[in-house]
């Protein structure tokens, strides 16, 4: 499928679907809607759920969109005047889908673009950067599991869908540290990581590795209330030297043909502790970079995330189809080194990237586009967004508690949190829309059996949409709600 350019909005002020029935009556609207039973709406076939499209303007504006596919269809069907003047893809920041299953679904969400008094809007907190950052998340996330249609969505689809690379990374300090240069000489008290490929690790619970070091020297007081390890054998002689060679070998063995996606919480620590492994944090971007609209265009190997060596791009023609498609296929090799792209069949010449990223020498004539070095998530930032909080508190385990996620903050251990912290994304980019899935974590409390979640499996249905769909974890409404209270750093 092509990708989309145009789309029609439906519902709130100036709605294209105003055309169609009485204006300001969205009833008529709701109803045709609801009971058209054909793929362009209900792709998972007769009484799926309805699929739309939740577009989000650069303004942070939201509107429920159809595409122009779906459009066509539907007033077809019902023998409507199709609308004229549609919103055009480059007008929106996001776009993702959206999904109702009955019609009070529906109207609830129209209802929220009614036109409101003003009195209190320069009140109201513009969150529209970090809702569209949740959104294209959610986006990532069917994009992997190919639950969603890329074209439907603005989007060209995107070769490298058959493996994500996701690094959970969690980093402990002294939380009483008030000094001024604690963010660039930390006093570390133990780190976690998670590396993990995707869909896989969603389909099956794989995992390539988890490790836990503890500095030495800088343990927590009181020794016997820490969680042990529960996915390995902890590192009890961590030094600064070790966990920097650890971090180089993390950043360095991976395929450059395949995305990052760095997960943290305390995004400052961990880009500090990264620089100074001597990871080029400075490249890292959000997740919208790795989604394209437009023509197709060839996409380059990854950027290389390594401070001291060059990056290197291919500069050279376009391979076959077959061969297109075999090299964006994850395989990976034991000979392949590290940043460095080589064509087969002609020389190893390379353009390099300057430092601001703003030259690309003579592969963007051609109009190649690199994936970015890698990705940075603030899971922390996320669930504030989610669940429309200031505060989340110092620990992995407290932000959970926020997302009504049951987990002991005085139970620390990074190499169980960087898990625990794997699961909480997860759990949020395969749900719902965020103001929908706000009001379900509201309604619905979340008690997972343990302070690392079990992985995620995904049912067999084939009706089922995987935005309705509810881990084994969520399924337990006998949880209670996090506290109100503000955290500070006496709670840890």
């Amino acid at each position: 499928m092509e990708p989309e350019t145009d789309y029609y909005q439906i519902g709130g002020f100036r709605a294209h679907s105003e055309e169609w029935f009485q204006m300001y009556d969205d009833k008529p609207t709701i109803d045709a809607i609801m009971n058209y039973e054909g793929r362009e709406l209900r792709p998972g076939g007769p009484g799926a759920p309805i699929e739309l499209v939740l577009g989000i303007l650069h303004n942070g504006a939201s509107y429920v969109l159809m595409t122009s596919h779906q459009m066509w269809a539907f007033t077809r069907k019902h023998r409507l005047r199709p609308p004229r003047r549609p919103w055009k893809v480059d007008r929106f920041a996001s776009l993702s889908p959206i999904y109702f299953a009955t019609k009070n679904d529906l109207q609830d969400k129209l209802k929220t673009y009614k036109v409101k008094s003003q009195k209190n809007k320069k009140d109201k907190e513009d969150n529209s950067p970090a809702n569209r950052d949740f959104e294209n998340q959610r986006v990532l996330y069917r994009m992997f599991m190919k639950s969603a249609t890329a074209g439907a969505l603005g989007l060209i689809n995107p070769p490298w869908a058959n493996a994500v690379r996701v690094i959970s990374i969690v980093v402990n300090t002294w939380h009483k540290d008030r000094r001024r240069e604690r963010y660039d000489s930390p006093s570390i008290i133990d780190v976690g990581w998670t590396d993990v490929m995707m869909p896989q690790h969603v389909e099956s619970g794989e995992v390539t590795e988890t490790v836990h070091i503890k500095m030495k020297g800088l343990a927590l007081k009181n020794e016997d209330q820490n969680a042990p390890f529960e996915h390995g054998t902890t590192n009890q002689e961590g030094t600064v030297d070790i966990l920097y060679s650890e971090m180089r070998r993390l950043f360095t063995h991976d395929a450059t043909n395949v995305p990052l996606v760095v997960l943290v919480h305390d995004e400052e620590m961990v880009r500090g502790v990264l620089a100074r492994s001597g990871i080029d944090v400075g490249s890292f971007t959000p997740v919208a970079a790795l989604f394209q609209r437009g023509q197709p265009q060839k996409l380059l190997h990854r950027r290389s995330s390594r401070s001291p060596s060059p990056r290197r791009l291919n500069a050279g023609p376009s391979h076959s189809s077959r061969d297109y498609e075999r090299r964006w296929k994850h395989e990976p090799r034991d000979d392949v080194k590290p940043f460095s792209v080589k064509q087969e069949g002609r020389s190893s010449s390379s353009v390099c990237i300057k430092e601001d990223g703003k030259k690309l020498g003579p592969s963007q004539q051609n109009g190649t586009i690199p994936l970015p070095a890698g990705c940075i998530v603030n899971v922390q930032n996320m669930v504030r967004t989610l669940m429309r909080v200031a505060q989340t508190g110092p620990s992995v385990q407290a932000t959970a508690q926020r997302m009504n996620i049951s987990a002991n903050p005085r139970l620390p251990c990074a190499g169980n949190e960087c898990h625990l912290l794997l699961n909480m994304w997860i759990s949020m980019i395969e749900g719902r829309p965020i103001d929908e899935q706000w009001m379900d974590r509201l309604a619905h409390p979340i008690q997972p059996p343990s302070p690392t979640i079990d992985p995620v499996q995904l049912g067999t249905d084939e009706d089922i949409d995987p935005n309705d769909y509810i881990p084994p974890s969520m399924r337990n409404a006998g949880g209670t709600a996090a506290q109100e209270d503000d955290w500070s750093d006496d709670d840890w």
